[in-house]
């Protein structure tokens, strides 16, 4: 439910590594939604702020690098500050958590520090003016069966949805027990516990319900929601540690949770759950084939970390200062561009991917490269984008840059369904463009006529088609030879149309002794999924459904790198991207460094005419804020580049919605030779 601004806010704080948040965390959020109060909760943990990629958290290549931005990368104690300001806080769990300083200076209501299950239930039902519940339900945080699967973080729904309760996570002290008992509680049920756990609670179960985790995460989280559907009206498909700090986001949305691994698994196990369910589907993913088959189940993937920003902001969204109406700096008019085309000039603009609510963090450092470098750039978003941050920096889209802002520098465009991301080609025009309307509906709330995004940004407009190449190719610099290990996919597979897990890594057996005792295993390079494909033709029905949306322009991943409009209907134009190198990990295009771009100017300043220079960065491996310190001074030398128009000097740097209409132009000067 959506809060207005000052209405009360439970505001819960734990240890990452508390068994006990997992039961607590519900049943508190629970509580809070029957006395209609609003929720939030911060669970603390190692954070690094790294690109995470995918697969399972257990085998990311470094501790806490799958836990979001740090505390002052993500800027923590500034959001709970914002967050006091728009609600009527009360506070109340773990005394160490790093909030409690940001909490005591905005002087909100502290019912108790303590990680106590028992003290907590007490302070927050009298706050909230329930009477305690008779019924602990009983849950299990640890791994449990041949999969390892803790069936805790998943089972929130039995207490969102079901009778007043409270819970326990099964390893609570005696002493717990006998506190609740003396509160009122009267039944104690297990629910999911591991046999031997379930012996062991103290004072014993009235009930205690088992659940199948021998059919593996697919089986056991898609039981698990189908019993729960009737409450859910959306799908939370991530691993546990996301299930359990999303909570909130869970609560509002009533987000069912499923996952797999591979996660394509459950998405087709729970198809219909799916399909039913709300744009987008939040979570993360295993990889990027789950772009893939959340398409053909009809949404996109909005991509969430374990922290903030936090969820009760985006339940009261702010919308961005009018400002913009009154001082936007003018755009070339049309003689301008009639000029350019004459002189046979290269536009050149990027696009600056940061749409997932995990990217959030990215934005600042994006506005700050706008600002020191002059770049012109579209910053790609969506709505969730807008929701979850009009009060952050994307304030300064909405102001000049003579007062500190990068109004007129940065266009925000709309990316793939408009709230998550899908290989678009794989979901249907209808659904797209259903989904397109509801987005822009949403923006139109938050964002001023001048901001609101006039292009469209896809993941895969297209297709994918098979593409013969070369094994051998050059990769930083180098000669490399690339191979498919034994036991990957076959290629259609690993383009989206089916999983069978993660790909064996062979690379011992396929170079063998010999090989590596020459060192000449150092030339190998295993192919990526995506390697041997490209985007077909042009789905004009996906054209179509983004006009009809209210877009004016769009970018396309078909016809890439030749500067011409790929469809027109009006003043509505189609435009492929002309620089950068498929990606091969995921479907797209991408610059990853200056000598790319640079590869790509010296091509379209050698054709004959005027064209446009136009790629995608994908800001989170760049901009997020462990990331930013290796490998942000590679984003500073592309951007500065860009702006100062290549390595030659002549290219003219501009916004994308300036290319659109040198494209209109240079499209009506050929039909009328």
């Amino acid at each position: 439910m959506n809060q207005p601004a000052g209405s009360p806010l439970l505001f819960y704080l734990a240890a990452g590594t508390d068994p006990q948040r997992l039961a607590v965390g519900p049943a508190l959020a629970a509580a809070a939604e029957r006395a209609g109060w609003g929720f939030e909760c911060y669970y603390d943990a190692l954070r690094r702020g790294r690109h995470y990629g995918g697969g399972g958290p257990d085998s990311a290549p470094q501790e806490g690098a799958v836990s979001g931005a740090p505390m002052a990368g993500g800027d923590h104690a500034g959001r709970t500050l914002r967050l006091c300001e728009r609600y009527a806080v009360v506070a109340l769990g773990y005394p160490h958590s790093p909030l409690w300083p940001a909490l005591d200076r905005a002087r909100v209501d502290v019912l108790a520090r303590t990680e106590s299950p028992a003290d907590l239930y007490e302070a927050a039902f009298g706050r909230l003016g329930l009477d305690v519940p008779e019924l602990v339900l009983v849950l299990d945080a640890a791994p449990q069966g041949t999969h390892a699967i803790a069936t805790a973080p998943f089972l929130y729904p039995a207490l969102l949805s079901g009778p007043p309760a409270l819970a326990l996570e099964v390893s609570a002290a005696p002493a717990e027990r006998d506190a609740l008992e003396q509160m009122g509680a009267r039944r104690f049920v297990g629910l999911g516990l591991a046999p031997e756990r379930a012996e062991a609670f103290p004072g014993g179960l009235d009930e205690d319900e088992r659940l199948d985790v021998s059919t593996g995460w697919t089986g056991f989280t898609a039981n698990t929601a189908t019993r729960f559907r009737a409450w859910g009206r959306g799908v939370l498909l991530a691993d546990p540690a996301v299930v359990a700090a999303q909570l909130q986001k869970a609560r509002r949305l009533r987000l069912l949770p499923l996952h797999g691994r591979p996660q394509t698994d459950v998405v087709k196990a729970a198809a219909e759950i799916v399909r039913d369910g709300a744009e987008p589907v939040f979570g993360r993913q295993w990889d990027d084939r789950d772009f893939f088959e959340l398409a053909r189940a009809g949404h996109g993937l909005q991509v969430v970390d374990p922290g903030p920003p936090f969820d009760a902001t985006a339940a009261a969204p702010v919308p961005l200062p009018k400002t913009a109406e009154r001082e936007a700096e003018p755009e070339p008019d049309d003689g301008q561009l009639e000029r350019w085309a004459s002189e046979g000039r290269v536009l050149v603009t990027l696009m600056l991917w940061s749409g997932m609510v995990r990217e959030l963090d990215c934005i600042p450092r994006l506005i700050d490269l706008a600002a020191v470098t002059d770049l012109r750039a579209g910053l790609v978003v969506t709505a969730e984008t807008f929701e979850h941050a009009g009060d952050e920096a994307l304030e300064l889209l909405a102001l000049p840059p003579e007062r500190g802002g990068v109004l007129g520098r940065l266009e925000p465009l709309l990316g793939s369904t408009g709230r998550g991301v899908a290989a678009e080609a794989y979901l249907g025009a209808e659904r797209l463009g259903e989904h397109l309307r509801g987005s822009l509906r949403a923006v139109d709330r938050l964002v001023p006529a001048a901001l609101r995004p006039r292009g469209w940004w896809p993941l895969l407009d297209a297709p994918l088609v098979p593409r013969r190449e070369l094994p051998v190719g050059r990769r930083g610099g180098r000669p490399v030879v690339r191979f498919r290990p034994r036991g990957a996919p076959p290629p259609q597979e690993a383009a989206g149309n089916d999983s069978r897990g993660e790909p064996r890594r062979d690379l011992r057996a396929l170079a063998g002794r010999a090989v590596r005792a020459t060192g000449l295993d150092a030339l190998l390079e295993e192919r990526r999924p995506y390697d041997g494909f490209r985007p077909g033709e042009l789905d004009q029905a996906i054209v179509a459904a983004v006009r009809e949306a209210g877009l004016d322009y769009m970018w396309s991943k078909s016809g890439f790198g030749d500067p011409r409009v790929l469809w027109r209907d009006g003043d509505f134009v189609a435009l492929p991207f002309t620089a950068g190198n498929w990606d091969g990990w995921s479907p797209f295009y991408t610059v990853g460094d200056a000598r790319t771009l640079s590869h790509a100017e010296r091509r379209l300043l050698r054709s004959p005419g005027p064209g446009w220079l136009a790629t995608t960065i994908d800001s989170p491996l760049f901009a997020l804020p462990g990331e930013l310190w290796e490998h942000g001074s590679r984003l500073y030398e592309i951007a500065s580049m860009v702006a100062r128009g290549g390595r030659s000097g002549d290219l003219i740097n501009v916004t994308p919605h300036i290319i659109a209409r040198y494209a209109r132009l240079l499209s009506d000067r050929a039909a009328s030779r």
